[in-house]
């Protein structure tokens, strides 16, 4: 009778052998969904690895016997966590690529057990995003670790892709929505002219004509000293005080560094850096609500303004008239 057993135990072996080596040595799983938010939203949780915390299957798993440490980046390319306990093992991650809103790639280092690769794609798709995810491990030539991926890893793999994109879904779809286009940029100095005015918040029509004016009388001052514009005219806001209902706009024209006009008409510069920038579509008369858009996003970011905003009018109204059409982008200098 043990003979038999011992004779099916090793027949069993030789199958399982046999099977491990049939089987790929690669295993791949990926998984999509659909997240009805930007991709940015998205993107910033899975870029961020101290994020990682609030929707990964593993951290949840382990949480009460993983400790994770993180280096001094935490945040895209060279970003890198480990993590140790009695269940989970010790293990590494490093993120080893990062494209912002589009897509991210992941090393996990394993120890002993051996090392994988995971990556994430963000694609727009209408007002959401196609989320997908994938890992792959090589098993190499070794039979008994091929079955163990095909039985075990692989619907694991499924389990946890299946728990990271539903709560980065959860995640992303909570946050809030904004009816124009935001993004976060690094901006580069800009040289300018410009005509401070203190004007009544309250009387577009009068602001309006106001800047007409100024424009006028400063594109004066470009043609007689022969200056050209680098870019498109634009308009800060130095000061705004919603008590008064009043504020201080700077028309201004963005021209050569070297540029020489007359004392009454101080060259001056917009700081490079970081800004928070949207982008208006339509009559001037609705800018209030993009403002009020961009407070919104910089308070839920909990970022810093540190200078004056400013409007910049691509669009020349004197050559299109239908105000639809009509494009400015609006710039919030941010602390970094």
């Amino acid at each position: 009778m043990v003979k038999k057993i011992l004779l099916a135990l090793a027949g069993l072996v030789v199958v399982l052998v046999i099977v491990g080596f049939i089987l790929p040595s690669k295993t791949e799983v990926t998984r999509t969904i659909f997240i009805n938010a930007p991709s940015g939203y998205v993107f910033e949780e899975v870029n961020n690895l101290e994020k990682h915390q609030g929707w990964s299957y593993w951290n949840n798993l382990y949480k009460d016997d993983m400790t994770v440490n993180y280096g001094n980046t935490k945040a895209g390319a060279g970003a890198v966590s480990e993590w140790d306990g009695k269940k989970s093992g010790k293990g590494k991650m490093t993120i080893t690529e990062s494209v912002l809103d589009k897509s991210i790639k992941i090393d996990l280092d394993f120890m002993e057990q051996g090392t994988a690769k995971s990556w994430y794609t963000f694609e727009p798709e209408g007002e959401g995003t196609k989320v997908t995810t994938g890992f792959e491990a090589d098993m190499g030539m070794n039979p008994f670790m091929r079955l163990i991926a095909a039985v075990f890893m692989k619907p694991e793999m499924n389990k946890a892709f299946e728990y990271n994109l539903n709560h980065l879904k959860e995640i992303a779809e909570a946050k809030p929505k904004f009816t124009v286009t935001i993004t976060e940029e690094n901006i580069q100095p800009v040289t300018y002219i410009g005509v401070s005015t203190t004007m009544s918040t309250e009387n577009q029509d009068a602001i309006s004509a106001a800047m007409a004016k100024s424009y006028g009388e400063l594109m004066a001052v470009l043609n007689k000293t022969k200056t050209e514009m680098t870019g498109p005219p634009f308009c800060l806001y130095p000061r705004w005080d919603e008590a008064a209902k009043q504020m201080e706009m700077v028309c201004a024209l963005p021209v050569p560094a070297n540029t020489k006009v007359p004392a009454k008409y101080k060259v001056a510069e917009v700081a490079g850096g970081k800004a928070v920038k949207a982008v208006h579509m339509g009559s001037y008369h609705n800018l209030k609500k993009t403002h009020d858009e961009i407070a919104r996003y910089i308070e839920y970011k909990k970022l810093e303004i540190i200078g004056a905003p400013w409007e910049v009018y691509i669009t020349d109204p004197m050559v299109e008239k239908d105000t639809a059409k009509w494009i400015t982008e609006v710039f919030y200098p941010v602390k970094e």
